[in-house]
């Protein structure tokens, strides 16, 4: 199959409504990136934890007092753990959109992005895709009727395909 030809198959992909992704396969792919996502920040949340119990000058060995402590003199050790929660966030994003243009969850289900010109969406495009599916949301019930096409599929002009 030559190059032509194959972007012949992927634009027909795009114009097949019954090619793109609809909303149940789309909930599968979300469940599999949460978890996936849960699993991560989790994981840092108690590393950050540990780290903040342990720079914390408190004068107790009290979990409980110690917490209490930094939240009213060593706010700042909240806000930095905050940070870095927010921080790996969004490398994990920038990962996806930078290096494969397809989160754990697409992998898992096989489903693919492309954008209305049959290539796959540039770095930023599929990075503002996914970050305004937190922003919208609601907007993914769309993707159970008939286009298949969600608000911020449509605003980032990418497809969602199978």
């Amino acid at each position: 199959m030559n190059a032509e030809q194959k972007e012949n198959q992927w634009v027909n992909r795009l114009l097949n409504e019954e090619q793109r992704a609809g909303g149940w396969i789309r909930l599968v792919a979300g469940f599999f990136d949460f978890i996936f996502l849960s699993l991560i920040l989790i994981l840092i949340s108690a590393m950050t934890t540990f780290w903040m119990v342990v720079q914390s000058e408190a004068p107790s060995d009290n979990i409980l007092f110690i917490r209490q402590y930094m939240w009213e003199n060593e706010f700042h050790l909240y806000v930095i753990n905050w940070i870095v929660i927010f921080l790996v966030f969004l490398s994990i994003h920038v990962l996806y959109a930078f290096r494969g243009k397809r989160t754990i969850g697409m992998k898992m289900v096989d489903l693919y992005v492309y954008n209305e010109e049959a290539e796959k969406p540039s770095g930023m495009q599929f990075f503002g895709r996914e970050m305004l599916k937190y922003v919208l949301f609601p907007f993914f019930l769309m993707s159970f009727g008939r286009n298949r096409r969600t608000l911020y599929d449509r605003w980032t002009k990418t497809y969602l395909v199978k």
